[in-house]
């Protein structure tokens, strides 16, 4: 899922540009943009080339950014013209369309916490590869996913989904027993109501059931993503 990094030593820079195009027009991401180059400013390019998943996030946020602007300068009917012959999947349109400028229009309660996380070294990617096997399934199905670093740490989403429908739903993979489960759901619920994200769907796995069948729980996905209303927020135990 992770894009090719950009180098350290071109981190700052691109920062710094895209703080510039966006403060006329977005001021509000220009604002989110200069909060993260402030947190990478003293940063030494050695250091910084020791933490991949800081690197691997800022790049991820520099190309998103980038693309957001530019469909910002597009008018309604260039911009569904450029949906179309890009073939861009309906979650990756819900994420430039709605997640992405909720996410820097509003503020984020749990950015300071994951990026000392991430500088420190404390946030791991453990479950990368389940969601990567888990998306590779639904798309082999017929279905789309989107996966962010933002939509994972902020807004409580391993996977953007969408099915035959096109319509989009958030997916929470989560391994809590069911004593801390309620809790668990709780919280999702609270971040999801916060975003504004409407549809939602909590999966609840055993990682040792689950090997002989990830092709059967993204088919399960799949049916949630056009069976659920457009107001919903769901728990699977798989």
């Amino acid at each position: 899922m992770a894009t090719k990094r950009l180098p350290a030593k071109e981190i700052k820079a691109e920062l710094d540009s895209l703080i510039k195009d966006a403060s006329s027009t977005e001021p509000n991401l220009a604002k989110r943009l200069d909060e993260l180059r402030r947190w990478i400013k003293d940063k030494k390019v050695g250091l910084l080339t020791r933490k991949p998943l800081v690197l691997d996030f800022l790049t991820e946020l520099i190309l998103d950014s980038r693309l957001w602007l530019k469909l910002k300068e597009l008018t309604s009917e260039e911009k569904q013209i450029f949906f179309t012959q890009s073939q861009m999947a309906p979650a990756e349109k819900y994420w430039y369309e709605f997640l992405f400028p909720q996410w820097f229009n509003e503020s984020d309660p749990k950015l300071d916490t994951w990026k000392k996380k991430m500088m420190s070294g404390e946030f791991t990617q453990e479950d990368e590869e389940l969601i990567n096997n888990l998306a590779d399934e639904i798309e082999i199905n017929g279905g789309a996913c989107l996966w962010r670093y933002i939509i994972d740490l902020s807004m409580a989403t391993d996977l953007v989904t969408s099915g035959n429908f096109g319509i989009p739903l958030c997916v929470q993979i989560t391994i809590s027993s069911e004593e801390w489960l309620t809790d668990k759901k709780v919280n999702w619920e609270a971040t999801l109501l916060y975003w504004g994200i409407t549809r939602g769907l909590l999966v609840s796995i055993n990682p040792q059931n689950l090997a002989n069948n990830l092709n059967s729980l993204a088919n399960v996905i799949l049916q949630k993503c056009d069976s659920l209303p457009s107001s919903c927020y769901d728990e699977l135990i798989y």
